[in-house]
């Protein structure tokens, strides 16, 4: 990895935060590579992505996980779920 010699502050709401934390833990990287990987991402593409240019990019890549990492990510996202669900709570 490059050195970092650059350093920038940026205000965002309370939800693009959220979405950088949630998108650094599923991927298990820091919240700066969210961003530097997402702005990349938006740049070589040269326009608003598509939900079809996002799963066209990740189609063509090598995975960003082992099948291990994705099967505890599942997991984790079923379990955050179901916490979210009252109907199950209910039962």
């Amino acid at each position: 990895m490059a050195a970092m010699t650059h350093r920038s502050t940026y205000a965002l709401d309370a939800a693009t935060t959220q979405s950088i934390k949630r998108l650094a833990r599923s991927w298990g990287v820091s919240q700066a590579e969210v961003i530097r990987r997402s702005v990349r991402i938006a740049g070589e593409a040269g326009k608003a992505l598509s939900p079809a240019d996002v799963v066209a990019h990740y189609a063509s890549q090598p995975p960003i996980r082992s099948e291990a990492q994705t099967r505890r990510l599942a997991a984790s996202a079923r379990a955050l779920r179901h916490g979210d669900d009252t109907r199950r709570a209910r039962r």
